[in-house]
């Protein structure tokens, strides 16, 4: 089978030809002939890894590398003109960078160049891939390479869930035994604060974490041939592909709802999330189980006692003349005092874990950084899209009512507690 990269090349080939007959467009090539020769290098360096991967301390290369990197992108990502403890929503927000979505994001071109290969590679034969591979060549006769690798990322999720389970998420692996770990403290800690009544949500999370133990088995060969088999796709008909496409996501896919999405979304997660400090893990994802709890729970209770809370929090005017917004304000306060505490009693459950997080602060104070500030700034870029007055008045509550975050800008005052109103 041809390659996804080699037809890239030999296309960049053929077009050398042509250019060779029209002197006009020759740069033109050459800058695409520069570009697809990058892509296979980057390959090779992202494929090749050591036998042997050596530790500091509790940590590995790996993770010193991605805690490096994670520290270079916040910097990036923060406006520091800005001064956290007037509006911390400029400070996280301003330059419209946040880095994560609670549920994964679109990964860098080096990340889909790399799966996309190991996916190319992968000695499994299957009608499937053999679509993706069609469709992403047919892009490619229009679009740049970029361009394809995205849209074949985003038209053909499942059989990138296909082999980053299969190659990326072993059961062995640390990121999935920590990250099903990380599930279970919150399943455990919610019988204190929700009750030890069953719960629909508790009970799916925990039947969903038994399930992702082996998450492969959701992505099998002949399972992806039967989630596409309806779907034609042509190599020298990408509008036709698009169409095609958009009505299979729409009518057929089983991947849009119910345990084959969480799979999928969770092993996404996870491919986002290696290597990163427990830090980003608490404000990425257990804050949202907290959100979707409380906001079951908050609607069901009695309505005089919840405007009393409500009431206490003085929210500003238009805010609080909206029982919606006064709502959510109860719900998001909650859910992020419950999530710093969680991450809290992480750090302190074991002396592994207080010397794991000690050491990564001392890599990030060369940043300028810290595990409490990259908590505080993924939380608070969950709301970025929400705008500044609501962000300000609704969703950080819980960290205008935080001690450790006041000190850990060195604001020098706090706003009124609202923790006895809630």
């Amino acid at each position: 089978m041809l390659s996804v990269l080699e037809y890239a090349l030999r296309k960049q080939q053929r077009e050398e030809l042509k250019a060779k007959r029209n002197p006009e467009i020759e740069i033109k090539q050459q800058c695409k002939m520069w570009t697809a020769a990058l892509c296979v290098l980057l390959c090779a360096c992202l494929v090749a890894t050591a036998a042997q991967i050596a530790y500091t301390g509790h940590l590995s290369e790996l993770r010193i590398k991605e805690l490096s990197q994670l520290a270079m992108r916040m910097e990036h990502s923060i406006n520091a003109q800005k001064y956290a403890c007037d509006s911390y929503y400029d400070y996280v927000c301003s330059r419209n960078r946040p880095l994560f979505s609670v549920m994964g994001h679109l990964p860098p071109s080096s990340d889909l160049i790399q799966l996309l290969t190991k996916l190319q590679n992968d000695p499994e034969q299957f009608e499937a891939k053999q679509k993706l591979i069609d469709f992403f060549i047919s892009c490619n006769t229009l679009k740049s390479l970029q361009d394809c690798y995205r849209e074949t990322f985003e038209y053909f999720k499942p059989l990138f869930g296909y082999i980053i389970t299969k190659d990326l998420v072993e059961g062995s692996s640390h990121e999935l035994r920590d990250f099903r770990d990380l599930i279970q403290r919150f399943v455990n800690r919610s019988k204190s604060v929700f009750g030890t009544d069953s719960h629909p949500l508790r009970n799916r999370l925990q039947n969903y974490k038994e399930k992702f133990a082996t998450p492969s088995i959701y992505f099998y060969a002949g399972d992806l041939n039967r989630e596409y088999a309806g779907l034609r796709i042509y190599r020298e008909s990408y509008e036709h592909n698009l169409r095609n496409l958009e009505q299979h996501r729409k009518r057929n896919s089983t991947f849009e709802l119910g345990v084959q999405r969480t799979m999928l979304d969770w092993s996404l997660y996870l491919y986002q999330s290696r290597y990163k400090p427990m830090s980003y893990f608490y404000p990425t994802f257990t804050v949202h189980l907290y959100m979707t709890m409380f906001n079951i729970s908050e609607r069901q209770r009695d309505s005089t006692h919840f405007r009393e809370e409500a009431e206490c929090l003085k929210l500003p005017q238009y805010v609080n003349v909206l029982s919606e917004a006064r709502m959510l304000a109860v719900i998001y306060l909650k859910s992020f005092r419950h999530t710093w505490q969680e991450y809290s009693d992480w750090i302190q459950s074991s002396t592994k874990h207080r010397a794991i997080y000690d050491q990564e602060n001392e890599i990030l104070r060369h940043y300028q950084l810290s595990n409490k500030r990259i908590f505080f700034t993924l939380f608070a870029q969950n709301f970025c899209e929400f705008g500044k007055e609501l962000a300000e008045h609704v969703f950080y509550l819980g960290l205008k009512e935080n001690a450790d975050f006041f000190n850990t800008y060195s604001c020098g005052y706090q706003t009124e507690i609202t923790r006895n109103c809630v």
